[in-house]
C-alpha cells in the first residue's frame, strides 16, 4: 500500500470513524489487528490493520474474521488500554507511510489520549500504542532494541519518534479536498498481475466508490486464504497430536496382546506341570517335560522359592489372566481404531474445507470424542467458531450426465445426514476403499437409471474427496444404500457395509 493510497484511506476513515466507539479488538493473525468500531446509529464496522512486510495496510473490511479464544499479548494489551475508546481522528505523516489513530478514553474524570500507530515500513513494519500526552511507547507489536539498529529504538517505556525519513512527500490528491481526480480502481496489467490504484487507467479497470472498498476487494481473497490456512492449522494441530498418541497406544496394545497370548498359552504348560508334579522339588528353576504328542520337549520355568503346587497355581493364574485380558485388549484396540479412524476423517475434512464456515462447521458439528480430538490434555482450541443460527450446507451437490443428483458430505455430520435423511432404497453409495473420505450418494431412486458414465462420475467424486485425491486414481466401494448402515453410538459418518462391490476410478487434479 503506497503513500497516496494510504492518504486516501486515512481521509475516508477520518470522515467515517470519527466519534466511533472501539467495541472489540482481536488479532486473527500474528501481524493483523481488527478493530470493531460502533458508529452512530449502532452500525458496526470492522477496520483491519496489518504490519505484514508484504501485505501492510489498513482499511474497512466486510470479511468474516474469526476471533481467537486466547488473545495474543499485544491484542490483550490493546483490549486493556484501547478498547472502549472514542476515535478522535485518523491521520498520516506527510512524508512516510505512518498512520495514527488518535483515541480518547475516560480514566475517572480525566480524558486520556492514546495513539494507535501503524508503521508500514516493509520489513520494519510495526504497530504501537503511544500515550498522547507524554509520547511514551506503552507497547508495540515488535520491539526493536538498540543492538538491532543504530538509529531508532522501539521499546515500551521509550519516547516515540517518527521513523527516519525514507520516502517522498505524498501527493495532495488524497488529502482533504481536491478529491475530484480520485477514482479508486483495481488495474490488471498486461502480465495478468493486479494492482491497487488511486485513479483508474482504462475503462477495463474495476472501479469502486471508495478507496476502502477497493482495498477490501483487492486484499480480501489473499487475507481470507491466510486466515483459512491459519485456522485450519490451529484446528488440525491438536488432532494430529491425538492421532499420534492413538498410534502409540495401538503399538502398546499390540505388545500387550502378544504378552497376554503368551500367558493364555500357559494353560497347556500348566497341565503338563500338573501331570509331572511328583518330579518338582522346591528350589528348581525349570523342568523339562515331553509334550502330549511325545514329539517335542518343553522346558517349564519354575520359581525356586515355590513348591510344585504353588508353581502350578501361578502358571494357571497367569493363563486365566491372559484369557480375561485378551477380550479387554481386543475391545480397547477396537475403540482405539474407531477413534483414530474418526479423527483421520476429521483431518481430511479440515484439509478439504474451502471456507472459514466449512472449517468451523467441521469442528463444531463433530460430536464423537470432540474433547479428545480438539485438544490435548488441558489444552483449549485456539478458535471458537460459532455457527448458531446460521444455515450451512453440510454436503456438496453435483449432477451426473443423466441429470441424477450426487451428494458429497462436507462434515462427519453431513456424511451422516446424507444417509439418514437424503438416501432412499435404490440409491447408490460410494466411498474410497480403505481410506478416509466423504460419503457420496447418487440418488437413483428418482426413477432414472444410472448409466456407466453416471457411476464413473460418482466414483470419481468419492475418490477426489478422499485421502486418495493426489493419487488421481484408486479403488472405490459401491453399494446399494440398503446395505449401508450407520454404526449405532459411533462417530458421525461411520458406517457398516454388509455388501458392496469395488471399481477403479480416475479423477482430475482439480474438480
Amino acid at each position: 500500500m503506497n503513500l497516496e493510497i494510504l492518504q486516501c484511506i486515512a481521509e475516508e476513515l477520518n470522515r467515517s470513524l470519527r466519534g466511533g466507539f472501539i467495541n472489540k479488538i482481536h488479532q486473527p493473525l500474528p501481524r493483523e489487528i481488527v478493530l470493531r468500531v460502533r458508529l452512530k446509529g449502532s452500525r458496526e464496522v470492522k477496520v483491519v490493520a496489518s504490519a505484514d512486510p508484504q501485505l501492510g495496510r489498513i482499511h474497512l473490511t466486510q470479511l468474516k474474521i474469526p476471533n481467537p479464544q486466547n488473545p495474543p499479548r499485544f491484542c490483550a494489551y490493546l483490549r486493556a488500554h484501547l478498547q472502549g475508546s472514542i476515535i478522535d481522528s485518523v491521520s498520516v505523516a506527510d512524508n512516510d507511510r505512518v498512520l495514527t489513530v488518535k483515541c480518547l478514553r475516560k480514566n475517572g474524570q480525566l480524558l486520556v489520549g492514546r495513539l494507535f500507530v501503524l508503521e508500514l515500513l516493509g520489513r520494519d513494519s510495526n504497530m504501537l500504542l503511544v500515550d498522547d500526552a507524554s509520547k511514551t511507547i506503552m507497547d508495540c507489536l515488535h520491539s526493536i532494541p538498540q543492538k538491532e539498529t543504530a538509529t531508532r529504538v522501539v521499546l515500551p517505556g521509550r519516547h516515540y519518534s517518527l521513523p527516519p525519513t525514507r520516502g517522498r512527500h505524498g501527493s495532495a490528491i488524497g488529502l482533504f479536498g481536491g478529491a475530484s481526480t480520485i477514482r479508486p480502481a483495481i488495474v490488471t496489467k498486461n502480465n495478468g498481475k493486479r494492482e491497487l490504484r488511486v485513479c483508474t487507467v482504462s475503462e477495463k479497470d474495476e472501479t469502486f466508490g471508495t478507496m476502502n472498498e477497493a482495498a477490501d476487494v483487492f486484499y480480501g481473497p489473499v487475507i481470507a486464504g491466510l486466515i483459512l490456512d491459519d485456522l485450519r492449522r490451529a484446528c488440525m494441530a491438536p488432532i494430529k497430536r491425538r492421532v499420534a498418541s492413538l498410534t502409540r497406544r495401538m503399538e502398546k496394545i499390540a505388545q500387550d496382546k502378544q504378552r497376554l497370548e503368551r500367558f493364555a498359552s500357559g494353560q497347556e504348560v500348566g497341565e503338563l506341570l500338573k501331570a509331572n508334579l511328583n518330579r518338582v522339588t522346591k528350589g528348581m528353576t525349570n523342568l523339562d517335560v515331553v509334550e502330549w504328542t511325545g514329539q517335542r520337549k518343553v522346558s517349564i520355568e519354575l520359581d525356586p522359592a515355590l513348591d510344585a503346587v504353588a508353581n502350578m497355581q501361578r502358571i494357571f493364574a497367569k493363563a486365566s489372566k491372559g484369557k480375561r485380558g485378551q477380550a479387554l485388549v481386543e475391545k480397547r484396540l477396537e475403540d482405539t481404531i474407531a477413534e483414530k479412524g474418526a479423527l483421520d476423517d476429521l483431518l481430511l475434512l479440515l484439509q478439504q474445507a474451502e471456507t472459514l464456515e466449512e472449517v468451523s462447521a467441521v469442528i463444531d458439528r463433530t460430536s464423537f470424542s470432540q474433547e479428545k480430538a480438539l485438544a490435548s490434555r488441558g489444552e483449549k482450541r485456539r478458535y471458537v467458531p460459532n455457527n448458531r443460527g446460521r444455515s450451512f450446507a453440510e454436503f456438496r451437490r453435483y449432477v451426473s450426465d443423466s441429470g441424477l443428483a450426487i451428494l458429497v458430505g462436507k462434515t462427519g455430520q453431513g456424511n451422516d445426514s446424507i444417509l439418514r435423511k437424503k438416501a432412499r432404497q435404490g440409491d447408490l453409495w460410494f466411498h474410497a476403499k480403505d481410506a478416509p473420505g466423504a460419503h457420496v450418494v447418487m440418488q437413483v431412486s428418482s426413477g432414472l437409471g444410472a448409466t456407466t458414465l453416471d457411476i464413473e462420475k460418482a466414483a470419481a467424486l468419492a475418490g477426489y474427496f478422499s485421502a486418495l485425491r493426489t493419487a488421481g486414481k484408486g479403488e472405490i466401494m459401491m453399494a446399494d444404500v440398503k446395505n449401508v448402515r450407520p454404526i449405532s453410538g459411533g462417530p458421525p459418518g461411520k458406517v457398516m457395509v454388509r455388501k458392496y462391490e469395488t471399481l477403479m476410478a480416475k479423477w482430475p487434479a482439480r474438480w
